[in-house]
């Protein structure tokens, strides 16, 4: 019998779309009915984001565990104790040094081993990536909206958002026919000078019998105080969408515009306000959209300055800082000059000679069989599950049309069921899409590693932007220094690297009867290959985990 002690860490993961997660109920009853016989301590039922560190259940739990009041941790998935990078190195060194014991997952198996830790490295980072992914996707999605003249989430008070005509996939703002005339007469009755809000408010109210939109959290109701004045100071019923981090800077709507720019500004001045200046063009910045201040986590935006000298000459500079929407002390300009010299430097640590290129594509090559036998028995595991659970489906429906489970049971595990197999199916689909993919994938990464500097110093601001995006995650400044987390592979190149280049430049000094020998010690050490284990090398970083770099 496990005489050990468990911690039982249940955590709700709402980023984890991919698993469709369960609930922390059901995540404690399915614990209890896998691991029966186990001893739990104590219950954590996490309520904050494990994407980030600085949880306090977390803590705690970690405290427990040193202070030898417990000697292991089950929880439903890798995912419900770490995706961040923090936390991750706290499990992973707490089983390394034996202060965790063991680990019982509801739906993944960790086997407490050098490889078993590697794996579970992977998934937590894989985790990790997936979030800041969306998250990157998300953001990426909402600024084409931007750019295409949408607004993203909920329509204006006085419009509705309706399904596109022309991609059924997205939707479009187009005026309310009951709330858009009653919002254009608020305007109206502002513009006389006559009216203050909070009288605009009670005639809308109380005389037009005004009642909003109303929506599944707020039922519809008269319009508040607040809520008028909103609106008349949101440039975006003037049809300008507005460029998060960047002042004065506006994207043209397409959705008919309620009041035009001069009728805004008038309100602005009505309500003691400043007038909005729109400026016909935006000027593109290199590395303003891809910078977040270091301390606020506001984004880094981006003026042109002047300086004109005594002889008339002139010259302009770039300069990058905090937008300051948040209160922070970053305060300190840089220069783009500045900033791209650091980014070189960056690219610099990252950057291998062609040889070394070279040497991994050959490998990559002998052992793409082995890879594709390998990728396939991944499928053919994958599909087993699928039907396994098909067949469970069926199962539960026999029973339940022969009354042996009640309405109840039969919705409940159902749903269990449906859920189980929408996450199978989709981790199907992008293992087959890994199969497709890993190996150019990998050769436009290590090209990337050979000529990434190279591109960057003589490329446009696209390819800049592409280049950096490759770098790695969370690119931050902070007082005028640049911080970014690269992508493991790169670390790997970081660390290991630089050794063997200089190893490699001094191979011509050497006697040629031990530069074969020198030459083959050197390419087998880039690949991380022992004789005990000649494919290592993939297990480090590549080849097949460089298809999912980060």
């Amino acid at each position: 019998m496990n005489k050990l002690r468990y911690i039982a860490y249940i955590r709700k993961s709402t980023e984890s779309v991919e698993r469709q997660s369960l609930s922390i109920p059901a995540q404690i009853r399915k614990i209890k009915e896998l691991f029966p016989d186990i001893k739990v301590v104590r219950w954590f039922e996490e309520s904050m984001s494990a994407f980030k560190p600085g949880r306090p259940d977390f803590e705690a739990m970690m405290q427990i565990l040193r202070n030898n009041e417990a000697d292991g941790i089950v929880a439903w998935h890798p995912d419900r104790l770490s995706r961040n990078e923090v936390d991750a190195a706290v499990i992973t060194y707490g089983i390394r040094t034996g202060l965790i014991k063991d680990l019982k997952f509801g739906s993944y198996f960790f086997d407490n081993s050098p490889e078993g830790i590697m794996m579970l490295q992977n998934v937590m980072s894989h985790s990790q990536y997936y979030s800041s992914k969306l998250s990157k996707d998300v953001k990426r999605g909402n600024e084409e909206r931007r750019k295409h003249g949408q607004l993203t989430g909920m329509a204006l008070e006085g419009y509705k958002n309706v399904i596109n005509p022309q991609d059924s996939s997205r939707t479009i703002m187009i005026k309310d026919d009951v709330r858009f005339n009653l919002r254009r007469q608020m305007w109206d009755l502002m513009l006389t000078g006559e009216y203050s809000v909070p009288e605009v408010t009670d005639i809308a109210n109380n005389q037009w019998g005004y009642r909003t939109r109303g929506n599944k959290r707020y039922s519809s109701g008269q319009v508040s105080r607040n809520a008028i004045y909103n609106m008349f100071t949101n440039i975006r019923y003037a049809g300008k969408i507005p460029i998060p981090g960047s002042e004065d800077e506006f994207e043209d709507a397409i959705y008919p515009a309620m009041v035009s720019m001069d009728e805004f500004n008038r309100v602005q001045r009505l309500l003691g306000r400043k007038d909005y200046r729109i400026y016909n063009t935006k000027k593109e910045f290199a590395f303003r959209p891809l910078l977040h201040c270091g301390e606020c986590g506001c984004m880094i935006t981006a003026e042109e300055k002047t300086k004109r000298y005594k002889n008339g000459a002139s010259k302009t500079y770039t300069y990058y800082h905090c937008t300051g929407i948040r209160k922070c002390s970053q305060r300190k300009y840089v220069t783009e000059g500045t900033l791209e010299q650091q980014f070189i430097q960056l690219l610099g640590k990252y950057t291998i000679l062609p040889q070394f290129k070279d040497w991994a594509l050959e490998t990559l090559e002998q052992n793409n069989e082995i890879e594709t036998t390998d990728i396939n028995n991944i499928l053919e595991t994958q599909n087993k599950a699928i039907e396994a659970a098909h067949k469970e489906m069926k199962r539960l429906i026999k029973m339940a049309s022969k009354e042996l489970i009640n309405d109840e049971q039969f919705k409940e595990e159902k749903k269990d069921l449906d859920k189980e197999i929408k996450r199978l199916e989709k981790e199907l689909i992008e293992t087959k899409d890994r199969a497709e993919n890993w190996y150019d994938s990998t050769v436009e990464f290590l090209e990337l590693a050979v000529h990434g500097r190279e591109k960057f110093i003589s490329g446009d601001i696209k390819t800049k932007q592409e280049v950096l995006s490759n770098l790695g995650q969370n690119p931050v400044l902070l007082d005028g220094k640049l911080q970014i987390t690269p992508f493991p592979f790169l670390e790997y190149i970081a660390e290991a690297y630089p050794q063997l280049e200089a190893e490699y430049l001094n191979l011509p000094t050497l006697p040629k009867q031990r530069q074969k020998q020198a030459f083959e010690r050197l390419r087998l050490s880039w690949l991380g290959m022992r004789d005990s284990n000649p494919r290592s090398w993939d297990q480090n970083p590549v080849p097949y985990r460089l298809a999912n770099p980060h």
